[in-house]
């Protein structure tokens, strides 16, 4: 489950400070999709950057699978994102001298996952991307 309660987050700019969320509740229950839509600049990056520990909140405290990430060290916080996140960019960062198969293993490898070939095949099969394993960006 993810849950968050009064989460904002702010940034410095040169004209002053710019809320980029604020006082946002939500709860997602395990195995419940939910969409993110909205304009762009309404706080859907931030918020995801904010679930998967890439970025911390300004206010608010937000917990995955009942673990508080707002009192969590930075150290822990890395583990968190090696063992538990995973994220597709908008910009697709590929190797293209890899195969879609051998990209996304990639973390997988860094992180010593003993499951990595076969946590990779799971993930091309949930996106629809298994028959595509071989073949390589562009």
């Amino acid at each position: 489950m993810i849950e968050l309660d009064g989460v904002g987050r702010e940034y410095e700019t040169g004209g002053g400070t710019v809320a980029a969320l604020a006082d946002v509740d939500l709860q997602v229950d395990a195995g419940e999709l939910v969409v993110v839509l909205g304009p762009s600049g309404c706080g859907k990056t931030t918020l995801l950057n904010l679930v998967g520990a890439l970025d911390v909140p300004t206010s608010g405290t937000i917990r995955v699978a009942g673990k508080d990430l707002t009192a969590t060290s930075r150290a822990a916080l890395a583990a968190y994102r090696r063992s538990t996140v995973t994220f597709v960019f908008q910009t697709f960062n590929l190797f293209p001298s890899l195969t879609a198969l051998e990209n996304v293993r990639f973390g997988a490898d860094v992180a010593r996952r003993p499951d990595a070939a076969a946590a990779s095949r799971e993930v091309l099969e949930r996106v629809g991307l298994a028959d595509r394993a071989g073949h390589f960006p562009g």
